[in-house]
């Protein structure tokens, strides 16, 4: 006892002892619960399972045989089992399942053997087997493979051949931007597996994992060779997809073997919508004139005119089309199939006839004509006939008041809209009218009436041109955004001469040159126009900031140069960084209009995640009202 209290060696020895016998004990009854384990686990087998558990466990013996026959034999056994569960799963196979505890002593056996079949064999067994035992980032699957056969890699299924994809890209990604350097010959096997998978995920209705496995490596283009009738459209809808979401110049590579794939499959009208998008109005012209259909070529041609593109097509009646000449003749025809052609009265939308009629009700007779003249121009738009402004004597005319009768005769220009020769006969008389409101609208009725078609007489700029320069502010501004309307998109040297010096004139009213600037960049949108950029840039920053914050028009200044990059992405980042010294919040309006003008219709997911990030934002509002119309 006293020695046990002084902690002498009888104490210690006991306490050794003691430790000593409890991790025997302890190590006794791992061993005993591993057994037990292993035996429950056996237990649970149905006697199928046990059988092929039995002959896969003599065979992995066998495959370390020193007798090659022996390990041939033992070797195509186990190809054979794997093969045949491996062809559909749904859960990890029974062989592979029997196989785990093999794993370390076949990859051990591997590095001994001598090159030839039977270590193909193995290999291809181990890469397999490597799919769920393989050390994670280690890559063994696909190492294993560059070492067996690389033929009819499809036969070890789906979900294989799917993991090997995705250490491929791993592996290319390491060989060419890591820091191991590039390892020509182990690349070369690389694309060459990559040329055995694709084939087989194009087969099987893959195609989204072919197209990834292929950008990944760097070989998109060698796509289109395996584009047939049946899948066409699912491989051209994910490049236009993804195309979406990679950056600049990739997306460009992406839309141009989109291309290459419609046309392989002679989708014309496909393509030249993909050309479209991707700007290039070269390409499509190159797809139509190559199609030999000629109902398909002028279906392209009229997609054309719809995105008031016009090139130089070598057929004519092509160049027509694009041209809108056709444009107020198919829909009158359209209209006259559908039955109606037949007036509406403003009226005949509001449905006032439903409503009850109460004496009470007092409304703004001016506004309500106003509201009327909106409505009629809309409902009846290039009808070129209506109940209101196209009667005799005009009378709806002098039911407005000044502004109100510019809106009213500019209306004219929409409801014969596109009928440049039949139309313009019906607006000329206004010109001569001795009421300047009247005569102003009549101008912007010129250019709504050309909005979209082309003629080669220009009636359009004849008429404009010369009121360009007029006194009257009012008249200047209406010619201005006219020519503006009626040539958008088509970048005509003749408008640029006209305007460019409005904007750049210091001394101009700020309402002229802010429509003049809305109006180039309407004519040059998405042209990228250096120095109609650089002339609304100076003119935003020689100008007084409290002039330009006190006009709401100033507004127009940055959406002039906005439209200049009009869905051109990052061709605006030079122009983004100048708006950035503009101070106030005009400044800031600037910055805004130019990044969403840069990116509209691009899906950039980075660039919506910025703007909901500004959109969620509170400024404080100055409590004076300052700089409101900038910030507007």
């Amino acid at each position: 006892a006293r020695a046990l209290k002084r902690g002498g060696p009888m104490a210690g020895d006991a306490v050794k002892d003691t430790s000593k016998d409890d991790q025997k004990g302890k190590k006794k009854d791992e061993k005993k619960k591993g057994k037990k384990d292993e035996k429950d686990e056996n237990d649970d087998l149905s006697p199928e399972d046990q059988k092929l558990k039995a002959d896969l466990d003599l065979m992995a013996e066998r495959a370390l045989d020193k007798d090659a026959a022996v390990q041939k034999m033992a070797l195509d056994s186990m190809v054979n089992e794997i093969r045949t569960s491996t062809s559909s799963m749904t859960s990890v196979p029974k062989p592979l399942k029997f196989l785990r505890p093999h794993y370390p002593a076949l990859k051990t056996a591997f590095g001994t053997l001598p090159s030839g079949a039977n270590k193909k064999l193995m290999a291809d067994v181990l890469s397999v087997l490597a799919m769920t035992m393989g050390t994670e980032g280690e890559r063994e699957s696909l190492h294993f493979k560059l070492q067996g056969s690389i033929d009819d890699i499809g036969s070890w299924g789906h979900e294989y051949v799917r993991n090997l994809a995705g250490e491929i890209g791993a592996e290319h990604e390491e060989l060419t931007v890591g820091e191991k350097g590039t390892d020509k010959s182990k690349l070369e096997e690389i694309l060459g597996l990559v040329r055995q998978i694709v084939p087989f995920f194009v087969k099987h209705n893959s195609d989204p994992e072919a197209i990834d496995l292929l950008m990944e490596v760097d070989l998109l283009p060698e796509l289109v060779q395996h584009v047939e009738e049946g899948n066409w459209s699912r491989i051209a809808l994910y490049l236009e997809q993804i195309a979406r979401y990679v950056p600049e110049p990739d997306d460009a590579q992406v839309l141009s073997v989109a291309i290459d794939a419609l046309r392989k499959v002679g989708k014309t009208t496909e393509a030249v919508r993909l050309a479209l998008i991707a700007g290039n109005t070269e390409l499509a012209v190159e797809i139509i004139d190559s199609c030999e259909d000629e109902v398909v070529r002028k279906q392209a041609a009229f997609m054309l005119s719809r995105q008031q593109v016009r090139p130089e097509l070598k057929d004519e009646s092509l160049g027509e089309i694009a041209a809108g000449s056709l444009l107020s003749e198919n829909y009158l025809n359209l209209a006259r199939e559908l039955d109606v052609v037949e007036p509406k009265l403003p009226e005949d939308i509001y449905k006032t006839y439903l409503e009850r009629k109460s004496s009470s009700s007092n409304f703004d007779s001016a506004r309500q004509n106003l509201a009327s003249t909106f409505v009629n121009a809309f409902v009846n738009a290039g009808f070129g006939a209506d109940k209101l402004m196209l009667t005799e004597g005009n009378k709806w005319l002098y039911k407005n008041k000044e502004h109100g009768m510019i809106s009213a005769a500019a209306s004219l220009g929409a409801l014969l809209l596109w009928d440049v020769d039949g139309g313009l006969t019906q607006i000329d008389k206004f010109l001569y009218s001795t009421d300047n409101y009247i005569k102003a609208g009549a101008l912007l009725a010129v250019g709504i009436l050309n909005t979209g078609v082309r003629n080669e007489c220009d009636p359009a700029l004849a008429l404009l041109t010369e009121y360009v320069e007029n006194q009257s502010s009012m008249m200047k501004i209406a010619a201005v955004f006219g020519l503006g309307m009626a040539y958008v998109g088509s970048q005509r040297e003749e408008v640029l001469e006209l305007l460019m010096p409005i904007v750049a004139d210091t001394d101009a009213p700020l309402d002229a040159v802010c429509f003049a600037a809305l109006a180039l960049g309407l004519v040059f949108v998405g042209s990228c126009h250096d120095d109609i950029c650089q002339s609304i840039m100076g003119a935003m920053m020689e100008r007084p900031q409290a002039s330009l914050e006190a006009e709401s028009l100033s507004r127009f200044l940055c959406v002039g140069v906005g439209l200049l990059y009009l869905g051109k992405q990052s061709a605006v980042d030079m122009t983004l960084e100048l708006s950035k010294t503009l101070p106030g919040p005009l400044g800031e309006y600037c910055q805004h209009t130019l990044e969403t003008c840069a990116y509209t219709g691009s899906g950039n997911v980075l660039k919506v995640q910025r703007l909901l990030s500004l959109a969620g934002e509170h400024p404080d509002t100055p409590a004076d009202g300052a700089g409101g119309a900038a910030e507007g």
